[in-house]
């Protein structure tokens, strides 16, 4: 009687090493190739969407040529953006409602996004929050002109963004903290209508769900976007997540091209 209690205890064990050994080998739902995928659409759209509202900065003002030239898609799909700002002159003095303007060589930007948004392949929501100074430059002529425009400040984000192929819905949560790194134009605005230096940065925490008809798996992941500037004259210009290169499109806000 032992001896069979054994044996049937033995073939047991075997069976569930059998189907555990089963279970590790059953394909996970996430690939690393398709989340970089996705974190690249979805951060690529944010940083597209921080550059025209960068621009929107500048017509928020009123500034001299500041709209961009034709075919620059400002925010075609826009969450709701609240916006305040503060004008400075060259002593650091506030300007009252930013008049005359010919006085400011310094606005303080504070806004908002809340709401949906959507890209080629996903659809999702923006909850950001934005603080930025534009800075003025002149040369050294008599009377000065002002020859550029330069962005820098910080953010955070809580953004998501939902893919589907068909099979497996996939969803990016993202929590970021966002640095404008002196984003500089060049003017007149018609002939520079994007950034020629700078650079803008996303350090974000990822929550990412894959799931299939009768399975779900997430994975927690941290990444760093980085968007190089100058673009060139059909608005591209160099996104780098993480060891990969990418291209990002202004224009269009499609990433492309991930090495």
């Amino acid at each position: 009687m032992k001896r069979s209690t054994l044996k049937y205890l033995v073939m047991a064990g075997a069976a569930i090493g059998l189907a555990a050994c089963s279970d590790s080998t059953t394909p996970s739902l996430i690939s690393d190739t398709q989340l970089t995928a996705d974190v690249a659409a979805s951060t690529g759209d944010a940083a597209a969407t921080t550059v025209e509202n960068l621009v929107l900065n500048e017509t928020n003002v009123a500034l001299p040529t500041a709209m961009p030239s034709p075919g620059f898609d400002v925010l075609g799909s826009p969450p709701a953006i609240v916006r305040s700002r503060t004008c400075y002159d060259a002593s650091n003095a506030v300007v009252a409602s930013c008049t005359p303007l010919s006085s400011v060589v310094k606005i303080v930007f504070h806004w908002t996004e809340d709401g949906s948004r959507s890209g080629a392949n996903f659809t999702g929501v923006v909850h950001r929050v934005r603080d930025v100074t534009v800075t003025r430059n002149f040369n050294s002529a008599v009377p000065p002109v002002e020859v550029s425009r330069t962005h820098s400040g910080v953010g955070t984000a809580n953004d998501t963004a939902a893919f589907n192929n068909g099979t497996i819905n996939r969803t990016v949560v993202e929590a970021a903290s966002d640095s404008i790194q002196g984003v500089t134009w060049n003017l007149p605005r018609a002939n520079n209508p994007f950034p020629i230096s700078g650079k803008l940065v996303r350090n974000v925490a990822i929550h990412a769900t894959f799931q299939s008809a009768n399975r779900t798996e997430t994975r927690d992941v941290t990444k760093r976007i980085e968007v190089d500037f100058p673009a060139d004259a059909q608005g591209n210009v160099v996104l780098k997540l993480d060891a990969k290169t990418c291209n990002l499109n202004l224009v269009t806000h499609a990433v492309s091209n991930c090495q």
